[in-house]
């Protein structure tokens, strides 16, 4: 009878010696109290000033083995998620977005960016993703990066790499995501990107120099009537008529005539309506008719001596 009383009492002792005053704590080996899962800092049982300290919203943390635990020993229930920098709750990791899920075990609330973007920690939407290539933007839908408008080319997706995205030559212009230069149309709507595709150019049958300026005026002029030139051409001298024996007048505005020597109506296409003078005959440019005159010629009489 003895004996089963000192083993009550014992038992009696011990629970009292291993109970937690702190609620939010358990005692662990040799008795001491440690905070519970889901809690941190230092029980008051050890500490008078101490307490277990539950852990952020959507935070979680193991039972603890020792005291004085950290808030940084409470970790996000979502795997894509970290404490926010004052520990106040948790915020999507770096180069993700969204609202991370507080549910333990839950499908996460933080979605990675699109390939060939980044984002700082805490980022709640997908527009904040940016590009790593700083010539580039998200496409309409937010699936990936393309140039930005006035480049063309494919983006580098390395951050710190060169761009892959090239502006367009002066004076011309690109939708976003734009893939080759020649998506990049010249703003004078009279010229074109040149064969090489470094410049704009007037087109064929115009001439001059092309206005760099979208919406403005164009800078280059249509050839006369009649008239061609190629593409690239800057003076209406460089505009030929299509009767090879023929040229440009100087009347306002220009017509084609039949060049000195000539004589006839220019034609538009087929033979020429230019016919030439007789051998050792001249005449002016712009003859309509045959007004061809041998050439003056002086000779010199020397007197006999």
């Amino acid at each position: 009878m003895k004996a089963t009383s000192l083993i009550l009492i014992s038992l009696a002792v011990i629970a009292t010696v291993n109970a937690c005053t702190d609620t939010n704590a358990t005692a662990g080996a040799g008795g001491t109290c440690f905070c519970n899962a889901g809690y941190y800092g230092t029980s008051t049982d050890v500490t008078p000033s101490g307490s277990c300290t539950k852990c952020p919203t959507g935070t979680n943390s193991v039972a603890a083995t020792a005291s004085g635990t950290l808030v940084s020993s409470c970790t996000c229930n979502d795997t894509n998620a970290s404490l926010k920098g004052d520990n106040s709750g948790c915020q999507c990791k770096a180069n993700f977005y969204g609202t991370p899920n507080a549910v333990s075990g839950g499908a996460t609330g933080c979605s990675a960016c699109p390939t060939g973007t980044t984002s700082p920690a805490g980022t709640a939407a997908v527009t904040s993703c940016a590009c790593n290539d700083t010539n580039a933007s998200l496409k309409g839908d937010n699936s990936g990066c393309q140039c930005k408008a006035n480049f063309y080319g494919t983006p580098n997706a390395v951050a710190g790499g060169a761009t892959g995205c090239t502006a367009c030559p002066t004076g011309s212009a690109a939708a976003a995501g734009s893939t080759a230069v020649t998506s990049c149309a010249c703003n004078d709507t009279n010229s074109s990107l040149k064969a090489d595709n470094s410049a704009c150019v007037c087109k064929a049958n115009f001439y001059g120099t092309p206005n760099a300026v979208a919406g403005g005026a164009t800078g280059c002029t249509a050839c006369p009537t009649g008239t061609t030139s190629t593409a690239g051409t800057t003076v209406i001298g460089s505009c030929a008529c299509p009767d090879t024996n023929a040229a440009l007048n100087s009347a306002t505005p220009p017509v084609c005539q039949c060049k000195a020597n000539f004589y006839g109506t220019p034609t538009a296409s087929g033979a020429s309506g230019c016919t030439a003078c007789p051998s050792g005959q001249t005449a002016p440019a712009g003859s309509a008719t045959n007004v061809c005159k041998a050439a003056s010629t002086s000779s010199t009489y020397i007197l006999p001596i």
